[in-house]
């Protein structure tokens, strides 16, 4: 016998329309979570549709109805990889005022959410893609996480936190290099140390405390620290 609860009857049935959705929807998770599976098996520029749809238990026809080509499923799985990582800085500058705790949260976010998604990590920051060109949404999302670093730079600026005496954009490429850097030997050197090491994670309060010293307010300036250059095709998360 069917029990149905009070809540059961208030919530009302789903349309063939608003059914269908929720399957597509469903199903696409599926994929991508599929696709990321090949990706951390194989590497990223090993993801083959053929694969995917078979660890979907579909046929490659029927993939190709969610999506069309390689070069689609690319597209979103880096939409994903720009979501994961941005939530990141975004809760950096949600949790902590502008200055050095912030950019330790900057750093120490990334970090751990990079050792946890290495493909995602790859796809948007180290992985060549033969063939694969970016679309110009995927530029101007990434672009807007690079903006966001930015802005935190200059943030730490405007309040007296650091004096970098380079300008903004260059400051946020240095921050970017290092954190990168930090990252990617997280993830390289993951078969030869314990998974609880904090070898390179345990750098980032180092790390911070180099640059606060560099970066002290009363270092002389030698060049005008507010000034940001934008470069054409600039898109670095």
């Amino acid at each position: 016998m069917v029990v149905t609860t009070a809540s059961d009857a208030a919530t009302p049935p789903l349309s063939p329309a608003e059914r269908r959705e929720r399957n597509r929807r469903e199903m696409v998770e599926s994929i991508l979570a599929a696709a990321r599976t090949v990706m951390q098996a194989h590497g990223v520029a090993a993801l083959n549709l053929n694969e995917v749809a078979r660890q979907v238990r579909i046929r490659p026809q029927s993939l190709a109805e969610y999506f069309p080509t390689k070069a689609a499923l690319y597209d979103s799985l880096f939409l994903q990889a720009v979501a994961v990582f941005r939530e990141g800085d975004e809760r950096a500058y949600r949790d902590h005022p502008p200055g050095w705790r912030q950019v330790e949260a900057w750093f120490a976010n990334r970090i751990d959410l990079a050792d946890a998604n290495p493909d995602l990590h790859h796809l948007l920051l180290d992985a060549s893609v033969p063939d694969y060109v970016q679309t110009d949404r995927i530029i101007e999302v990434t672009r807007g996480v690079l903006e966001g670093s930015r802005r935190m730079v200059g943030d730490a600026i405007a309040v007296g936190a650091m004096s970098p005496g380079i300008p903004v954009d260059r400051a946020t490429d240095l921050l970017l290099a290092v954190r990168h850097g930090v990252a990617a030997e997280r993830i390289g050197k993951r078969p030869f140390i314990p998974p609880s090491s904090d070898r390179f994670a345990g750098l980032v309060p180092d790390i911070v405390q180099v640059l606060r010293t560099a970066w002290a307010p009363d270092t002389p300036a030698t060049h005008e620290p507010h000034s940001i250059s934008t470069t054409e095709g600039d898109a670095d998360a």
